[in-house]
């Protein structure tokens, strides 16, 4: 299976920039893929009815398993809306080519160029720390005119 391997990949470069101890599974139980972390498997609606216990490092999403086709968009955005603001720091998402809206909405970004390959999967994710870039006019030397301050009222 192509995902896996790009599963594969996409954990071990997250590793790389931040140690994974714990992650969480959602539409396929990926345990046998990376045996060394703590994986936590659950169903879609175990998962809607759990409460905050713990945040994991890592959150994959496979929407393109069966189990997640059942689902309407609005309870695939409650979940992933979920992960995003309270199970997990990263979540990476499997998801066919037809939920690209649903993800850029939330504020996902695209890994993979769904040109780049046969299959119809695109590989996303968010990251809090990378969700917005800084602009270069957001800093003190903006905000703070010493220079002005006995010239003018504001």
């Amino acid at each position: 299976m192509a995902e896996e391997s790009v599963i594969t990949l996409m954990l071990d470069d997250l590793s790389k920039v931040q140690p994974i101890t714990t992650a969480l599974c959602l539409g396929q139980d990926l345990s046998e893929i990376a045996p060394k972390l703590a994986w936590q498997y659950f169903n879609v609606s175990e998962f809607l009815n759990l409460p905050f216990q713990q945040r994991h490092d890592v959150a994959l999403v496979i929407l393109t398993s069966p189990e997640m086709q059942q689902y309407t968009v609005q309870q695939k955005s409650q979940l992933l809306v979920k992960l995003r603001d309270l199970m997990a720091k990263r979540i990476v998402v499997v998801a066919a080519l037809s939920d690209e809206k649903l993800l850029r909405a939330l504020g996902f970004t695209q890994l993979i160029d769904k040109t780049s390959h046969a299959h119809d999967f695109a590989l996303w994710q968010f990251n809090i720390l990378t969700y917005k870039h800084v602009p270069d006019w957001l800093n003190a030397k903006f905000w703070a005119n010493p220079e002005n301050w006995d010239k003018f009222r504001w």
